[in-house]
């Protein structure tokens, strides 16, 4: 079925762009429609899938479309990138985020204007690179895709950072509307101790179900362990604008961002 998901949490550095282009990516690799939406007022997966000169666009934008005044078409905003299309931040994104705080619905717009008139009709799969902060463009990220994936570090303030999100933002959307979490995805994992602690941390908690069988701590014994492993070629393909799949066609790292995309095509994970 069609599904939209917000990539998401309140602590920026974790990697959460580049999961966002990557999954996006793969969901196209697997033969589907998929829209990449860029809600990050850093303009990183704008930047990071070769789209810059975007950002500071004159030409109809995302701005124009999260307004109380007499919004653009979603299609006017959308542009080609290949594999799979792309709504790119702007610049007026801080501006934005103020327009939703005062607006008695803002935080529906991205529901409203952006998957509802898209996810179905024209896309199978709409993946948002949301901010890395709590505020009204967070919350109508997670509202208006309904799932989430959160990419974590194994490092005790991503993990407080996760904490936080439920706390302050998941368990108070829930309360009005369905927000699913897809997966917790620990990221960037290099092998150390600490590293191990925290996977067996969140195998002991609440949040064990969240965890994908490819992040499970029974994969330290293998190569190249859990997780997505800390990989230069995912910053140097960043920096080239390229997607991993586009810059090193042979990584490892691909099958596991599959497996993602299998996790968000299913609806959950294979706990």
């Amino acid at each position: 079925m069609a599904r939209a998901v917000s990539v998401s949490l309140q602590k920026g550095g974790v990697g959460k762009t580049t999961v966002a282009i990557n999954l996006a990516d793969a969901l196209a690799a697997r033969g589907n429609d998929v829209l990449l939406v860029d809600l990050d007022q850093q303009g990183n997966a704008t930047e990071g899938v070769g789209r810059k000169d975007l950002y500071e666009t004159e030409e109809p934008h995302v701005g124009d479309l999260l307004t109380d005044d007499d919004p653009v078409d979603v299609r006017e905003i959308i542009h080609d990138r290949g594999e799979f299309d792309l709504i790119p931040a702007h610049v007026d994104l801080d501006d934005i985020e103020d327009r939703i705080r005062n607006s008695t619905f803002g935080v529906l717009w991205v529901r409203r204007r952006i998957i509802e008139p898209l996810l179905g009709e024209e896309y199978d799969y709409i993946v948002i690179d949301s901010p890395p902060s709590l505020g009204p463009l967070s919350d109508a990220s997670l509202i208006g895709a309904g799932n989430v994936i959160v990419p974590l570090l194994m490092s005790e303030p991503s993990v407080s950072g996760f904490e936080r999100m439920v706390e302050q933002q998941i368990r108070p959307i829930r309360k009005e509307v369905d927000l699913g979490i897809l997966a917790i995805v620990p990221n960037d994992l290099s092998g150390n101790n600490e590293e191990k602690r925290i996977i067996d941390d969140l195998e002991s908690s609440p949040f064990e179900q969240y965890l994908p069988s490819f992040a499970r701590s029974e994969r330290f014994g293998e190569s190249p362990g859990p997780g997505l492993r800390h990989r230069i070629a995912f910053s140097r393909a960043w920096r080239d604008g390229e997607t991993l799949r586009e810059y090193d066609p042979n990584s490892d790292m691909l099958d596991r961002l599959d497996k993602l995309a299998q996790v968000v095509e299913n609806g959950g994970t294979d706990a």
